[in-house]
């Protein structure tokens, strides 16, 4: 008689994606393609005229005997007319808005489904953050991580952290932006009349002064790489803007409840 081995207790347990959160996710997706179907169609709309009025002066140029100059006409007018299609977009300026607007409604319905979730957990105290899309939680007793976002389909993942957290970073990026400014002032000169419609300028002195001004913006993310048994390792990506030291309080926090750090 064999006696049946207990399954090993899973790494990651899985629930499926919130109703109002999967609801907020497929009007996103509806508002994405009706804002692409509206650029396709007012795009190709615009390209249409755009050729039938170069292609007729074009037409016009040619029967006219311009065998070289009309086609270098043609061609300079079809790319001046791009100029036009700055202002075209504005028409699909509505469809931008219900779009963006869908997105902020599934960062909302996110975070109000993970709150629930970590609600219900009896695993202890944890904190949690809501950014990029992504919401992250540690339970720093129990040592367990909570992730929701797009890299596991939006569904609530709860994580045994010390089996599936591998590395854990804070990137940093600096972007510096320079101005540079020339002033020339130009000192007194004299005028010296010959004849009555005749004069000639004398010498003079011009000053130039150069002023260059920089800024410096610095964003910072952080990055947590996991890997759940029997798949491949993935990161979920936090971004911080510029608050570097709440980027890093959360990599020591992760780091700790992971074990990598003690």
């Amino acid at each position: 008689m064999s006696l049946q081995q207990p399954s090993a207790i899973p790494d990651t347990t899985f629930t499926a994606t919130p109703a109002s959160l999967a609801q907020a996710l497929e009007h996103a997706r509806q508002a994405q393609v009706r804002l692409q179907q509206s650029k396709r169609r007012v795009t190709q709309l615009f390209m249409a005229v755009q050729a039938l009025f170069c292609g007729y002066l074009l037409l016009k140029w040619i029967w006219q005997g311009h065998y070289i100059g009309g086609p270098i006409y043609a061609v300079l007018i079809w790319c001046l007319l791009w100029l036009v299609y700055l202002p075209v977009s504005l028409l699909w300026y509505p469809r931008q808005r219900a779009a963006d607007q869908a997105r902020r409604h599934v960062d909302a319905a996110r975070m109000e489904a993970g709150k629930a979730f970590l609600a219900d957990q009896a695993l202890g105290p944890y904190r949690w953050i809501c950014r990029g899309g992504r919401m992250l939680a540690v339970f720093s007793e129990s040592r367990m991580l909570y992730v929701l976002g797009p890299e596991i389909g939006d569904r609530h993942a709860l994580m045994d952290a010390q089996r599936v957290v591998k590395q854990v970073r804070v990137d940093e990026r600096t972007i510096t932006n320079s101005t540079t400014q020339t002033t020339t002032k130009h000192g007194r000169r004299n005028v010296y009349a010959l004849t009555a419609n005749l004069g000639m300028i004398g010498k003079g002195s011009s000053r130039s002064t150069t002023t260059t001004s920089s800024s410096t913006a610095r964003t910072c993310s952080l990055h947590v790489q996991l890997q759940n048994a029997g798949q491949t390792p993935y990161w979920v990506q936090l971004p911080f803007a510029s608050d570097w030291q709440e980027a890093r309080n959360w990599q020591l926090l992760v780091e700790q409840a992971a074990g990598l750090k003690s």
